[in-house]
Parts: structure tokens; C-alpha cells; sequence
């Protein structure tokens, strides 16, 4: 055999290896992407906002084969250091949830471009190429629900109709709630000549649901027929103190009378943001490399991101009128015609 003949073999041979082991490369299972959820709170099982959040991850999970950890914090000030923590550890994706994240996903996901960032309930002050914000129209939801109390509260006291909002923090995500829902009472009063008053207080903390308590207290012994809980635990113990003086409630985030059935019979309704929605679909995204680098991902009537919840155990009692003014105050949301004042 002569040496042309041994150098054809040798590179025979390594074309053969170099075949099977791309054959091999192609064909080996591919890894997990890897997403991390950080929040801020006690706990993700809240009934509400935070428990609605790892619902939609969980979906994602399940339809994509995602391997997910949840890591949660009360402190305030490891922002930064959580996300460097999970960047560090080759997390695909992080979905860092709430406003206060803000100033450390904008530092961190500089540093990590490899990784995407997912930010829910706020728009990132400097968006960057590997995040994307998700944002809610909840305003949309808040002001014909603020119309529906101000019509509960007058047929229960027509001398004196009042109703009542317990905010966690006076910040916009919770004043979008609020604002919109007073500005619904002003519309029952101007459409119809009544004077419905609103009283309300904000309590500073999410995760006070004594708090909660006390304020909606004050505000039922000041007259209102309806409590309007805003904000994680500390929303939650004013619809317990509302249910305890024999008042009705609305929720919010989700359909609060599945998720809280400690006060399910005294709910009108709730404003429910999808956020189990929203964040199955950012994930998705990403999974389907359709990842909207930079952008928003908005949730409003128009596209079912936000909505009211069923009424519930007060089906028969809410008019059919009352029903078809609120179907009516939706549809001119969505065509632009009737203005939350958000």
C-alpha cells in the first residue's frame, strides 16, 4: 500500500468520525431553556396578583418543557444582585415582576445580553434589545366597575350612597386602578343626578392585610356600601373587613371570587389583569424565537388582556340595565368614544 493510499484512508476515516459525530450532535436532545421568576412579597400563593403571575409561567411550562425556579424576597434591596445571581447561573430568561425592578433590569440585562428579560407591570425606563415589558390597560377595567358600585351603593342607601377604595402604595399601577374607578363613580352620578361619595386611603405596604382592615373600616363607618381592595394582602383584608360589616367588594388581578373563596359571596366582580395570559405569551415568544426585543406587551379590553370578572352570585341582581350600561361604557373603551380619564 503505498503512502497516497494511506492518506486517503486517514482522511476516509476522519470524514466517517466527523459524520457521526454530527449525526450525533443533531440528533442529541436539546436543553431546557431555563426561566427564572424573581418577586418581591412572602408569597406567590397571594390569591391574586403574584399567584396569577406563576400560573401563566406554569402553563409555559408544561407546553414547552421549560425548566422554571421561583425565587422570592421581602428585601429591597438585592434587585441587582438577584438578577446577577440567576444571569450568572445561564438562565435564558428572567421575568423580574413589578416596577421596582426597574433600575436593575436595565443595569443588568446590559451586562447579560445573552439573557432575556421579561419585566411585568411596567415600562422599562430604558428599554433594551434582550427585554420586553408587559403592561396592562387596567383603567379600562376600573371605570365600569367604579360606574357598577356607585349603582350598588345607591340602591342600598339612596339618603347617603357612598363607596370606598384601600390602596397598597399610591404609585401609578395602583392609581390606574383607583383614579379610573372614582372617575366611573362620577360618571353614574352625572348621568343619572345622584351624588354617590368616595372615600378612600392608601396603606403603603402590599403585604399588610391588617392594615387593609383597619382602613376599609374606617371608610364603611363613614357610609361606603362597597370596598374596593387594590393591592395584594393588603387589598385582600379589606374585602375581609368589607364581608365581616356585611359589605360587598370588588377585587382585582384576577377573578378574585375563585381565587379568595374566603369572600367570594360578597364580590361584584373583580379587575382582572391577564397576567397569566400575558406572560404565557411573552415566554412563548421567546421559545419560538419571536422574542420582541426593546418592545411592550400591552393588555387591554381590546384584546382581552383585561376584562371584568362575572358577577357572579349577583347575576339576578343586577339589572339588565345596569348590565347593558356597562357593556355599553365597555364598547366605548375599545372604540375610543368614552375616556377613563388614565
Amino acid at each position: 500500500m503505498n503512502k497516497s493510499t494511506n492518506v486517503f484512508l486517514v482522511l476516509l476515516v476522519f470524514v466517517l468520525l466527523f459524520t457521526i459525530s454530527c449525526d450525533k450532535e443533531v440528533n442529541s436532545p436539546q436543553k431546557k431553556i431555563r426561566v427564572a421568576m424573581l418577586v418581591e412579597g412572602i408569597t406567590f400563593d397571594d390569591m391574586a396578583f403574584l399567584q396569577s403571575c406563576k400560573t401563566g409561567l406554569e402553563q409555559a411550562k408544561m407546553d414547552f418543557d421549560l425548566e422554571c425556579e421561583y425565587d422570592i424576597d421581602t428585601s429591597t434591596n438585592r434587585y441587582q444582585e438577584r438578577l446577577e445571581c440567576f444571569g450568572d447561573l445561564n438562565f435564558d430568561l428572567i421575568v423580574a415582576v413589578g416596577y421596582m425592578w426597574n433600575d436593575a433590569v436595565v443595569e443588568v440585562a446590559k451586562n447579560y445580553p445573552g439573557t432575556g428579560f421579561i419585566m411585568v407591570d411596567a415600562e422599562l425606563s430604558e428599554p433594551q434589545p434582550n427585554t420586553v415589558s408587559i403592561l396592562f390597560d387596567v383603567d379600562e377595567a376600573a371605570y365600569p366597575l367604579g360606574f357598577l358600585s356607585a349603582w350598588w351603593a345607591f340602591s342600598q342607601d339612596a339618603e347617603n350612597p357612598a363607596v370606598g377604595f384601600v390602596g397598597a402604595l399610591e404609585i401609578p399601577q395602583i392609581r390606574q386602578f383607583v383614579e379610573p374607578y372614582l372617575n366611573g363613580v362620577k360618571r353614574y352620578n352625572q348621568n343619572y343626578g345622584i351624588s354617590v361619595d368616595s372615600y378612600g386611603g392608601y396603606a403603603a405596604t402590599f403585604i399588610d392585610s391588617d392594615l387593609g382592615g383597619q382602613i376599609a373600616d374606617s371608610l364603611i363607618s363613614l357610609g361606603a356600601e362597597v370596598i374596593y381592595g387594590v393591592g395584594g394582602l393588603t387589598g385582600n383584608g379589606a374585602l375581609l373587613k368589607a364581608k365581616e360589616r356585611g359589605k360587598q367588594g370588588i377585587g382585582v388581578d384576577v377573578d378574585q371570587y375563585i381565587s379568595f373563596p374566603e369572600v367570594s359571596d360578597i364580590l361584584l366582580s373583580s379587575a382582572m389583569k391577564g397576567l397569566d395570559h400575558a406572560i404565557y405569551a411573552v415566554v412563548e415568544s421567546y421559545v419560538k424565537n419571536n422574542f420582541n426585543g426593546g418592545g411592550v406587551y400591552t393588555g387591554s379590553l381590546a384584546n382581552q388582556g383585561i376584562d371584568l370578572a362575572p358577577y357572579h352570585d349577583y347575576e339576578s341582581q343586577i339589572p339588565d340595565s345596569v348590565k347593558l350600561e356597562i357593556e355599553n361604557i365597555k364598547a366605548g373603551i375599545v372604540d375610543g368614544s368614552i375616556s377613563t380619564g388614565w
